[in-house]
């Protein structure tokens, strides 16, 4: 029999997998005549940047221009582009663990 834990664990990947996947958007049409069906539409897949792309910000840097209105910024690297999203994922699994684990464990 498969235990509760690896229950909860499998049910945890599935949730996150479920909430930090692809996300798909676009449109379609459907036209019917007597026999004939066409469509059209577009889609557009959203994914989860490289694991080793760079975050990159915008910082002042001290330098002003247009009559000394506005300070020049630059980009500058400020760590991996996916640190907040696997951060967030991370916390999402042990959250959905802990509740299917203690669902499981109240039957």
């Amino acid at each position: 029999m498969i235990s509760n834990e690896q229950i909860a664990h499998d049910l945890a990947m599935a949730y996150v997998n479920n909430r930090h996947g692809a996300e798909v958007s676009g449109d379609f049409s459907v036209e019917t005549s007597g026999d004939n069906v066409s469509g059209s539409g577009t889609v557009a897949t959203s994914r989860l940047p490289d694991v080793d792309a760079i975050r990159m910000i915008k910082v002042g840097t001290g330098e002003k221009y247009f009559f000394g209105l506005i300070e020049r910024t630059e980009e500058v690297e400020a760590g991996f582009a996916v640190t907040r999203t696997f951060e967030k994922m991370i916390q999402d699994y042990h959250s959905a663990y802990a509740r299917f684990l203690e669902l499981l464990e109240q039957k």
